[in-house]
C-alpha cells in the first residue's frame, strides 16, 4: 500500500472511531448488553488498519512488526478479544487507537 493510501486509511479509520467511541463509552459505563456488538467493528478496523502498514524488523528483538503498531499490540488485542466485556478492553482499545495515531503522525514527519 502506498503511503498517501495508507495515510488516508488512517484517517478515515479514526474518524469512524471518534463517532464510534461516544456510544461505546455509554454502553459500558451502563452495562448494556450491545457494548460486545458495537466494540467488534471497532476492534476490526483497527487490525485492519494495522496489517496495512509496512512490515519492519525490530533492531533490538529481531522480530517482525507492523509499522502502526503500538507497544505489545498483540498481546493487548488478544487481551481486548478476550474480555470484550470488561470496561479495560475499552480502555486498552482507546489506548491502542491513540499509540497507533502518534505512529501515525510520527511516520508522516519523517516522509
Amino acid at each position: 500500500m502506498t503511503y498517501e493510501l495508507l495515510k488516508k486509511n488512517v484517517q478515515q479509520v479514526l474518524d469512524i472511531w471518534q463517532q464510534q467511541k461516544p456510544e461505546l463509552e455509554k454502553t459500558y459505563a451502563v452495562n448494556d448488553t450491545r457494548k460486545i456488538e458495537l466494540i467488534q467493528p471497532a476492534i476490526d478496523q483497527l487490525e485492519w488498519l494495522i496489517e496495512q502498514s509496512e512490515q519492519v524488523e525490530n533492531p533490538h528483538t529481531g522480530k517482525m512488526h507492523y509499522t502502526l503498531a503500538p507497544n505489545n499490540y498483540d498481546e493487548r488485542i488478544e487481551f481486548i478479544k478476550l474480555q470484550k466485556s470488561s470496561h479495560y478492553a475499552l480502555i486498552q482499545l482507546t489506548m491502542l487507537y491513540d499509540e497507533m495515531k502518534k505512529k501515525a503522525a510520527r511516520l508522516r514527519v519523517q516522509q
